[in-house]
């Protein structure tokens, strides 16, 4: 255990305790802190999980015993805590979405940037095999030039749903939650900067966008829709059309046993079975975060692919038309 990289988690909420669990698997990391802004909670955590708490999150960024830390708190919180914690030089794993907007992603990055300490925002599902594979047969051409993606994410959370997510002034609503994950796999088949944003919304009464559906154009003439849901239950699956076939994603966002990537070009299908005997999604992001310390960022979601996410949530946003009820 004395190799391992110590972390430090903030935050005690769901994506937090998957985060631990993951640790638990993982072959670089062990959990060495928690912070919350309870004590009570914090102590909780650590009985079911490990590590020592702590009452607040600057606490934490105190302990020189803590190497890296996981931001796994509310999506305003983050550009603050990335910033407090690049000065207390830890390297950083920030939840999804980076910030609420491009230009405070861009003076977050800054100052992880002067404090040369690495970051990475938590797009967990880009560091697992089927991803990888995804990014070998279209660098190889195995669908031909990439035309089209379609993605879908969404679930049914109930319409007195008692969540941050569920309050348009802290970053709620469908694209600021599971549509992050639609766009960066968006930007990621296409390869490149998009040129045009579109998004449409049927909205919650209490002002977020409850279901959405967007498009994204690109200047090689590629083009990705999607659509989101934090009241509908969607699909949740992903596909990438080329000339010569497509790539199909059953299980894009939260791969496990059994998922499954197909190539299918010129009437047959090709199936590819890649999640790790064993394996566990957040102990996989962890230890590519390992890996990549070095580098002070991570081949899986680069600075750049964070910076291009938030300028296109960005224009989506500014595009955004409700649809009538």
């Amino acid at each position: 255990m004395a190799d391992r990289i110590a972390w430090g988690i903030l935050g005690t909420g769901r994506i937090a305790r998957a985060f631990a669990r993951g640790l638990r698997a993982s072959q670089t990391g062990v959990l060495a802190a928690v912070g919350s802004r309870s004590m009570e909670k914090a102590r909780a955590f650590c009985d079911e999980f490990g590590g020592s708490p702590r009452a607040s999150y600057d606490d934490l960024l105190a302990d020189a015993g803590v190497q890296a830390v996981y931001i796994a708190t509310p999506h305003h919180t983050h550009a603050g805590l990335t910033i407090a914690a690049a000065r207390a030089g830890k390297a950083i794993l920030c939840e999804k979405p980076f910030t609420l907007s491009l230009r405070e992603a861009e003076e977050a990055l800054e100052e992880v940037r002067r404090a040369g300490v690495f970051f990475m925002e938590a797009f967990m599902y880009r560091c697992h095999p089927q991803i990888a594979k995804l990014r070998e047969l279209l660098a190889d051409g195995a669908i031909g030039a990439p035309t089209y993606a379609h993605s879908e994410f969404g679930f049914d959370a109930p319409d007195d749903w008692d969540d941050f997510r569920a309050d348009p002034a802290v970053g709620g609503g469908a694209l600021m939650d599971v549509g992050t994950y639609c766009v960066s796999f968006s930007l990621l088949a296409a390869g490149t900067g998009f040129e045009r944003a579109e998004y449409r919304v049927q909205r919650h009464p209490r002002g977020y966008d409850a279901v959405g559906a967007g498009l994204l154009s690109f200047p090689n003439g590629f083009a990705a829709t999607f659509g989101t849901a934090v009241h509908q239950e969607l699909r949740n699956g992903a596909v990438v059309y080329g000339r010569k076939g497509r790539i199909e994603l059953d299980s894009p966002w939260v791969p496990g046993p059994g998922t499954t990537l197909r190539l299918v070009r010129q009437g047959s299908t090709e199936e590819f079975r890649l999640h790790p005997e064993g394996g566990d999604l957040y102990a996989m992001e962890a230890d590519a975060v390992a890996a990549s310390l070095p580098l002070r960022e991570c081949a899986a979601m680069p600075w750049r692919d964070t910076l291009e996410n938030m300028r296109a949530l960005d224009a989506l946003r500014r595009s955004a038309l409700t649809l009538a009820s």
